[in-house]
């Protein structure tokens, strides 16, 4: 696939039929432009007052949405190497039958790096500009980010569980400090601590991420209460569920994400509305990995922090953050007793702001607001698989999909148009290396 012509306007504009703000105010504008200068946001103005010679060059969008950059707020992106090696297991099963046999004969630096490119090329042309990810050698995914331009915030993973990446604690907080070090001054790379499940990791690892945690200012990423199995391994291990002794080590807090927490009872939901945690659901791949639902009317009752994620395309096959998104609204829905749902701009808000509200990022992105980075995404809605458009939120989340994203930014650098990635991205020498890899691991 040839590529694109990178722009190199410094001042230029966007002018599409619908803008949805993710702001404070929900605002859905109609007809109005938005002005890029040097990656920022300037101003957001009707077009009737825009004056076309005060910039280098007009996108003139017709019938389309444009929204903040969707965030993927859960992922593992280097995981696309194992993409549909098994669709039929149950979360344990497939850990220890499938996947850590695979990463233990086959996992390195290199196959992380080639698998993360993968990833970053199927976020983008659906319309993700940034995604929180949690896997090993994090060195290598941040460079398939920077190498694709898609921002992507790191963990540093721990387990006290040796791998081909590293022996122990130490060796997993040595390795992950040096990659922090080492990528520190890359605008599109943030960090956050990844311990990667109850499980996985003790209690003396779990008291020293939170001490680094608070020296840091970094946020802490992890699994949490995802299937019945965690729960009897918390009980029988400990004495009591995972989420609770997270709470007496004190590691919960604001700056906690916790991914799943589909198993959850009220004592569950009152530890997390007490510590103000943000709560990452990733629908599709606890339903396909038959691990359970969140309990989302009683989190929204609670007034708990949503955000979604896609998981690994290893559990979900698919890095469509919007799919998880319709999922996450119809699952809603369940509950036969509550008839009051989640607005469209509410459920768009939670894949834009409310994501970057818990990667601490929303001083930066997650809105289009003047000041902010311009990270942005234009869905044609012109089609026919969306017309009509009586309501254009409404019309991108139950009827739209990733073939609808039509542009996207990422801090005002045209990454992706009309099906084409940007000129620098070589597509099928990235897809070519995962061919390779197929062939042995299969």
């Amino acid at each position: 696939m040839s590529g694109i012509e990178k722009h190199c306007y410094k001042r230029y504009a966007i002018q599409p039929e619908w803008i949805y703000t993710s702001n404070q105010n929900q605002d859905l504008l109609d007809k109005h432009t938005v002005i890029i200068n040097d990656g920022l946001i300037e101003n957001i103005i009707p077009s009737e007052h825009f004056q076309r010679e005060t910039v280098e060059y007009v996108f003139e969008l017709h019938q389309s949405l444009l929204t903040p950059g969707l965030i993927n707020n859960h992922t593992h992106a280097a995981m696309s190497f194992l993409k549909g090696i098994s669709d039929d297991q149950q979360l344990q099963d497939w850990l220890e039958k499938t996947i850590w046999p695979a990463e233990s004969k086959f996992l390195s630096s290199e196959l992380v790096f080639d698998g993360a490119q993968l990833s970053c090329l199927e976020m983008l042309s659906s319309g993700i500009t940034t995604f929180n990810d949690m896997y090993f050698y994090p060195d290598s995914t941040a460079r398939a980010a920077l190498n694709v331009g898609i921002r992507a915030n790191i963990g540093l993973v721990f387990m006290d569980i040796k791998t081909n990446y590293a022996t122990d604690f130490t060796d997993y907080l040595d390795k992950g400090f040096f990659f922090r070090d080492n990528f520190r001054d890359e605008s599109l790379i943030t960090t956050s601590l990844a311990p990667h499940a109850p499980y996985t990791v003790n209690d003396d690892s779990f008291l020293k991420i939170r001490t680094y945690a608070d020296q840091l200012g970094l946020n802490i990423h992890c699994h949490i209460h995802e299937t019945d199995w965690e729960i009897q391994d918390g009980l029988k291990n400990f004495g009591m569920r995972p989420i609770e002794r997270l709470e007496k080590l004190g590691v919960l807090g604001p700056d906690f994400m916790g991914v799943h927490c589909v198993q959850m009872v009220d004592s569950d939901l009152s530890l997390i509305e007490k510590n103000q945690m943000h709560v990452i659901s990733c629908p599709t791949s606890n339903l396909k990995l038959a691990s359970g639902a969140l309990p989302i009317n009683d989190m929204i009752k609670k007034r708990i922090g949503l955000s979604i994620g896609s998981d690994s395309s290893a559990s979900n096959n698919k890095i469509s953050i919007l799919e998880d998104l319709k999922l996450f609204s119809l699952l809603q829905r369940l509950d036969k007793k509550n008839d009051t749902f989640l607005s469209d701009k509410d459920l768009i808000d939670m894949v834009t702001i409310n994501s970057a509200n818990a990667l601490n990022l929303s001083k930066q992105i997650g809105s289009i607001e003047v000041g902010k980075r311009a990270d942005i995404t234009a869905f044609d809605l012109s089609g026919y698989k969306t017309e009509p458009v009586y309501n254009p939120l409404s019309s991108l989340i139950y009827s739209g999909s990733s073939d609808c994203v039509d542009y996207v930014w990422v801090d005002g650098n045209l990454k992706f148009s009309k099906g084409m990635f940007s000129n620098n991205i070589d597509t099928e020498s990235i897809l070519e290396k995962i061919r390779l890899w197929q062939k042995k691991i299969k």
